[in-house]
């Protein structure tokens, strides 16, 4: 039997991530890390047969206990928790193996954005696109260059370094869609917008708003790490892992967060909720006051061709559009916030 360690179970990817692999596989003996009793309940009680195991990812004895005894590990929780991931990794080679061990790696759009960052340039527009199947090369590169990407270095060190570990990189972007797991739904960008539209009345934006990440449904993502899992199942090697692994997800990549906020109010005027389609400029440092790190998150950019999952694992996202999805976010939004219409 197939034995997987997974992180980030009560979050928003973690969570939905469970939801597929639980669902299409009940065979896999799946467990998961968790420190809140409250929250193991719930997973317990979607999840009957996923094992619940006590700690948290600055526990090294669990983490390593828990990646020595299984086949693949999804670490899903944290992007930039480098304790935890040299936990992981003492933990996957610590024990003799009659085959290679598998970790795949949730990583962020930000790491993409590293330049933006460092110069504190945010709002403005790229030209720059990252190919992720015959570019891989470039972008590995340009991880290379930004030190602070502690998590990323360091699983392209051990995807340079060993065959025994094979490793699959997944950065995302805007995530959007209502999660599926059982403890968090609600995705970052487009909720907290849409918050934030409510809660002033007006629909805000990170300087021009000019930047751009590439989207995905969350069901869709749910749906490439599903298919790495199975292809580390059948034990498939070669183009999947290690320094050919980085998988981009992307499904639009025009988009930009000004047309975003633009549509958010859109969206809030027509179901009555503010009175007009304005959006505020505001500097990074206002509207990280509003939303943690929203000059990162709405501000930096993070184009992409996500070839390397449809052309390589055969990924087909099938879900609704940035764009479909942003008028119901915002009705959930308000409902979470006990917000009214007005018409």
């Amino acid at each position: 039997m197939t034995k997987i360690f997974l992180t980030g179970a009560s979050g928003y990817i973690g969570g939905d991530v469970l939801h597929a692999l639980a669902t299409a596989h009940p065979d896999y003996e799946i467990s998961v890390l968790n420190r809140d009793q409250q929250k193991a309940d719930q997973i317990t009680k979607a999840y009957p047969s996923v094992k619940i195991v006590q700690g948290s990812l600055d526990d090294a004895a669990v983490l390593e206990a828990e990646a020595s005894k299984a086949d693949i590990v999804l670490h899903l929780a944290a992007t930039g928790h480098l304790p935890s991931v040299q936990s992981i990794l003492k933990g996957l080679t610590s024990s003799t193996r009659s085959k290679p061990a598998y970790w795949i790696q949730i990583s962020g759009a930000s790491l993409l954005g590293a330049p933006e960052i460092a110069s504190k340039t945010f709002g403005e527009p790229t030209s720059l696109v990252y190919n992720d199947l015959d570019r891989a090369a470039n972008i590995r590169a340009h991880i290379r260059r930004y030190p602070a990407r502690a998590v990323d270095n360091f699983v392209l060190d051990v995807a340079a370094r060993t065959d025994d570990v094979r490793t699959a990189l997944v950065p995302g972007g805007i995530i959007f869609g209502p999660g599926r797991g059982p403890v968090k739904g609600r995705s970052v960008q487009v909720p907290e917008l849409s918050r934030v539209t409510l809660q002033r009345g007006k629909a805000v934006q990170v300087g021009r708003g000019l930047s751009v990440w590439g989207s995905v449904h969350v069901h869709d993502l749910s749906g490439l790490f599903l298919l790495l899992v199975e292809k580390a199942v059948a034990g498939d090697a070669g183009k999947y892992w290690n320094e050919e692994g980085i998988y981009f997800n992307s499904v639009e990549n025009d988009i930009s967060f000004a047309e975003i906020s633009q549509r958010v109010a859109k969206a809030a005027v027509e179901k009555g909720y503010i009175q007009n389609v304005d959006v505020e400029q505001l500097a990074p440092e206002e509207a990280d006051k509003l939303t943690p790190h929203a000059s990162v998150i709405l501000g930096t950019n993070a184009r992409v061709e996500a070839r390397r999952a449809r052309e390589v694992l055969g990924w087909k996202p099938a879900q609704k559009s940035l764009e479909e999805e942003i008028p119901e976010t915002l009705q959930a939004e308000a409902e979470r916030l006990g917000v009214s219409s007005k018409i």
